[in-house]
């Protein structure tokens, strides 16, 4: 028996993965282990931290001197709109990602993510798009800023289809972080070791997870603001070219993502931050459950803070003193962490390995980022600052300052636990001092360039800002040629480097009594935490967890085979056809504004995602893959729910968010417009009541369905399943005959433009639920034709009657909304 099929993970050969290419190759392809998933997001982000750095000295020798010409303006801001995409969506969050993914099972004690295919999918949905926003540039990179800010994004002023494509990459990596949150939330909730109790997970755990239900909130609402825009760009709708949506629509659903962003990509590095500093002063962080408290706390704040980036566009009075309340709130838990920190350093010994410098810099970086913040609650200082480059150094003393470093800083540390080998302290420890020195030479002057505005290609001599450009430039080359000394130090010592032994640093956490690197199954026994919640097995006396392997775990051998057992061809082939799929939607020819609905897409390409993604789902859904559930885990508060139930619950609390954007986003517009049709003049309220009671009645065949599979009859379930497929399809039916007579009479208008707007967009992503929803009672008919979902199997067609009735739920909604309101 293969070691993985032992442990509970059960894979059928595949031809793609055994016949066509080597064992390397097939490894790192079709691989769905959790280290070699987090490896390829380690490498595949610091390849996107070259491209975005290089993009970023480009601009600064643009602006080394006055009147530069190194750079044309369009090109120039296509640079900072490319670089900042990808240094926030593409580097910052799946550099994380890596870390999470390596080391998160591991203090945990799990032996892989629960879902593992889902896992590697994600990982190639985040490499496709990062694809397709480099392949922006061919035809012509979005060049409006990194926040798309309408009404620059309206087809006559962005007539490039750059920007349509650079969409298709964002609504890609949105569909790889849901799908990688949705996998660590349930194996944080469902997989702890034994005794791994909330309280007693690391900072690092409890910060991802914090991180995540971050992201489960804010992406959606960031997917809804970019389907929006490419539905008004592609098709001529009207919620970002009106006067009632426009601008501030735009500013209210990418704030209420982009605020909160800012914490996503800095909570990991204050989770990594915060492991670091205990193992390299010898003293337990002070003050952690209060550090993880302050956490929850700026998450839960962050949501409430988005209007402070709106002052300038003439919100009203009584929300500006809103947001200047909240935005100064928001830092207070940040004060928290960084005071527990410096607690944990006073009076401490601490060994100054390269990790510990880059963590210690990181917080005071971070200081210098958080005081230059909060000036900007102030209305008047944002009035005057909110323009210009103030604000530049500000937000890089955050992104970079406190997140890159700290995650350099977890580079250094988990790098003999990677790879099995130390790396060259001296070089580490030259790259922080000349990264350091590089960064604040860079970013610092720009807090003096108070009258420069941001986003500028080029400027006149007698503006005096020369000699600080110069002075930012010279330290942006510093700064990115110290990063040479990283990869130089990184790739010479994974081959050549001093053997690392399992516990280098004497580290507290539980991925140290595992060898460097860890077997492919993580544990042979899974470990069992005593009710302390201490597990500590460094050798130095008086350490703050006991002494000891937990439980007495047998550690593995350190056996280093491919387990080829694991793999799986089909996620790649999943998210190459979404790519194919994406690209063809969105390198067509774009709308004419003045004509609606002439978007001619690339059908080739469309249809050739489109079949492929049909045979890569078949071949997914066909695959003998199957992963043990552990029974003796710690699981509260979800011990009873399933993790298949608990990965649906969190996935269909995030379509909450995306259909609430939407919703939203009509009543914005709606309370916006001096007028609005009629109760029926636009649309029939019978169609809506026909297709309300569809849907209703289509609920009920989904629970007798269930309730046949629960009772063993066949032809039960099999008749509650074609009900529900009928039902679905006399739904669509209804929508697109209506669709079809709204179309040829006039509706979709300039007059009736944001009515119709609002319906289409609307009810069309409810009615592509709806088609998803039809595609899945097709394949639980035919397994059951086989024979399955009999015999106490029923789990599958549970799954999708929530899912169903979350559906039939959302129209419940939209029919009053349209129809009746």
């Amino acid at each position: 028996m293969s070691q993985l099929s032992r442990i509970g993970t059960v894979v059928q050969s595949d031809p793609m993965s055994q016949d066509i290419f080597p064992p390397r190759v097939r490894r790192w392809l079709f691989t769905t282990n959790h280290k070699e998933v987090g490896i390829l997001y380690l490498v595949t982000s610091l390849f996107f931290f070259v491209a975005a750095g290089l993009l970023a000295l480009t601009m600064r020798t643009q602006l080394s001197v006055p009147n530069n010409n190194v750079l044309t303006e369009t090109l120039y801001n296509q640079f900072v709109t490319v670089h900042g995409l990808l240094m926030i969506f593409w580097v910052l969050s799946p550099l994380a990602f890596g870390f999470a993914n390596y080391i998160i099972p591991l203090q945990i004690g799990a032996r892989d993510l629960a879902f593992p295919r889902l896992n590697a999918m994600s990982y190639w949905f985040y490499l496709f798009s990062g694809v397709a926003i480099i392949m922006s540039f061919i035809f012509g990179a979005p060049d409006l800023g990194w926040t798309l800010y309408s009404p620059q994004t309206a087809f006559q002023f962005t007539p490039t289809i750059g920007l349509n494509v650079g969409a298709a990459a964002l609504i890609l990596i949105t569909v790889s972080i849901t799908m990688s949150s949705v996998n660590f939330l349930v194996t944080m909730f469902k997989m702890r070791a034994p005794g791994m109790k909330l309280r007693n997970m690391p900072v690092f755990p409890w910060a991802i997870l914090v991180t995540i239900f971050m992201m489960l909130y804010a992406f959606p609402s960031f997917l809804a603001a970019v389907l929006l825009l490419y539905v008004d760009r592609a098709f001529g709708t009207f919620y970002f070219s009106s006067i009632q949506g426009g601008a501030l629509l735009w500013d209210n659903v990418f704030w209420f993502f982009g605020h909160p962003e800012v914490y996503i990509v800095l909570f990991p590095a204050i989770g990594v931050i915060a492991d670091v500093i205990p193992t390299f002063t010898r003293r337990p962080l002070y003050g952690s459950k209060y550090v993880i408290g302050s956490m929850i706390a700026a998450a839960v704040i962050s949501f409430i803070v988005w209007g402070h980036h709106m002052f300038v566009t003439g919100i009203g009075l009584t929300s500006t003193k809103l947001y200047t309340v909240t935005t100064i709130a928001v830092s207070l838990p940040f004060d928290v962490m960084v005071i527990a920190m410096i607690e944990t350093l006073i009076k401490a010994r601490v060994k100054l390995k390269a990790a510990a410098l880059f963590a210690l810099g990181a917080i005071a970086l971070f200081v210098i980022g958080g005081i230059t913040g909060v000036y900007l609650a102030s209305v008047a200082l944002d009035h005057a600052l909110r323009g210009t480059y103030f604000v530049v150094a500000h937000f890089h003393y955050i992104m970079v300052g406190a997140s890159i470093m700290g995650l350099i800083a977890g580079l250094y540390y988990w790098f003999p636990k990677l790879t099995g080998r130390m790396y060259n302290e001296t070089v580490a420890k030259v790259h922080f001092v000349v990264s350091f020195i590089g960064f604040n030479i860079l970013y610092f002057p720009m807090f003096l360039l108070l009258d420069m505005p941001r986003r500028i290609q080029t400027y006149a001599p007698d503006t005096g800002w020369g000699p600080l450009n110069a002075l930012a430039t010279l330290g942006g080359f510093i700064f990115g040629g110290a990063q040479i000394l990283l990869f130089l130090n990184l790739f010479f010592s994974q081959q050549r480097g001093l053997p690392s032994g399992s516990n280098p640093w004497d580290g507290w956490t539980l991925e140290w009594s595992l060898p460097s690197p860890p077997p492919a199954h993580d544990f042979d026994t899974i470990p069992t935490i005593a009710e302390d919640g201490t597990y500590h097995f460094g050798n130095s006396p008086g350490l703050p967890n006991g002494t000891g392997y937990p439980n007495g775990s047998k550690i593995g051998n350190g056996y280093s085979h491919s387990h080829l057992e694991g793999l799986s061809a089909w996620p790649v082939v999943v998210a190459f056809a979404a790519f194919i799929f994406f690209l063809g939607l969105t390198i067509g020819q774009p709308s004419n504004p003045t004509t609606p609905v002439t978007f001619q897409p690339f059908w080739p390409l469309i249809a050739d995602g489109a079949i492929l993604g049909v045979i890569a789902l078949y071949g997914y859904s066909r695959e003998r893959f199957q992963v043990h559930e552990e029974t003796h885990v710690e699981s509260w508060p979800f011990r009873e729910v399933p993790n298949v139930k608990l990965g649906i619950w969190t996935f269909l609390g995030a379509e909450v968010i995306f259909f609430g954007v939407l919703i939203g986003a009509y009543f914005f517009v709606r309370t916006n417009s001096p007028t609005w049709p009629e109760i029926g003049s636009l649309f029939e309220i019978r169609n809506g009541f026909a297709m309300t009671l569809v849907l209703l009645t289509s609920s009920l065949t989904a629970i007798m369905a269930l309730v046949s599979a629960k009772i063993g009859s066949r032809n039960g379930l099999i008749a509650s399943l074609l009900g529900t497929f009928g039902l679905g399809i006399s739904f669509l039916y209804i929508k697109a005959t209506e669709w079809f007579y709204l179309g040829t009479h006039g509706v979709f208008s300039v007059a009736n433009g944001l009515p119709a707007t609002s319906y289409f967009i609307t009810t069309g992503t409810h009615g592509v639920h709806v088609f998803a929803g039809m595609l899945m009672t097709l394949y639980l008919l035919a397994n059951t034709l086989k024979g399955r979902y009999l015999k106490g199997d029923h789990q599958a067609i549970e799954h999708f009657g929530l899912y169903w009735h979350f559906v039939d739920i959302v129209w419940v909604f939209l029919f009053p909304l349209f129809y009746l309101i």
